[in-house]
């Protein structure tokens, strides 16, 4: 038996400002610099997104 797995795509979650704020607040908690750099990667491609659908 086979599976299919889809892509995560973690800013396809971040579709407000408040599930952003979450998620940069609890990445921060952890300490770990180089995945809050990631955590503001996934923000602004999520923010990209939202400005897209706008237009």
């Amino acid at each position: 038996m086979s599976q299919n797995l889809t892509t995560f795509d973690m800013a396809a979650l971040l579709d407000s400002d408040e599930a952003a704020i979450e998620y940069l607040s609890q990445v921060l908690a952890d300490g770990d610099s180089e995945e809050f750099v990631r955590a503001i990667g996934h923000v602004a491609k999520a923010r990209d997104m939202a400005h897209i659908v706008e237009d």
